[in-house]
C-alpha cells in the first residue's frame, strides 16, 4: 500500500470539511453553557478538567480536535455524562 502525504490523509481532509467545523464550533459551545451555567471561569473549569486553559480556550472556541481522553476529562471535571456534551441545549422559555 502506497504512503500518503500528511495533507491527503483522510483525517486531514475531514477537519477541513464543513461538517467537522459546526461539530466541533456546536462542541464547543455546549462546553461554555455547561461552564457557564455553574459560573465557572475558563480558569477554574481548565483546574477541574486538568487542562492547560489555552486548551480549554480552543476547545470553546471549536478550533481543536477533541480527543476521547480529553472529552472525559471535560465530562468528569463538569461532573457530567460524556453523553452531556452532545445534547443540544434545552431552549429556555421566559417567565411571564
Amino acid at each position: 500500500m502506497a504512503r500518503t502525504s500528511g495533507a491527503d490523509r483522510p483525517s486531514r481532509i475531514a477537519r477541513q470539511s464543513p461538517r467537522f467545523a459546526a461539530e466541533a464550533s456546536a462542541l464547543g459551545k455546549r462546553v461554555r453553557k455547561l461552564r457557564e451555567s455553574r459560573d465557572w471561569t475558563l480558569e477554574r473549569a481548565a483546574e477541574a478538567m486538568n487542562l492547560d486553559l489555552k486548551h480549554l480556550q480552543k476547545i470553546e472556541a471549536g478550533k481543536l480536535n477533541v480527543t476521547l481522553v480529553t472529552l472525559v476529562r471535560i465530562a468528569e471535571g463538569l461532573g457530567e455524562p460524556i453523553a452531556s456534551l452532545f445534547k443540544p441545549a434545552k431552549a429556555r422559555t421566559r417567565s411571564k
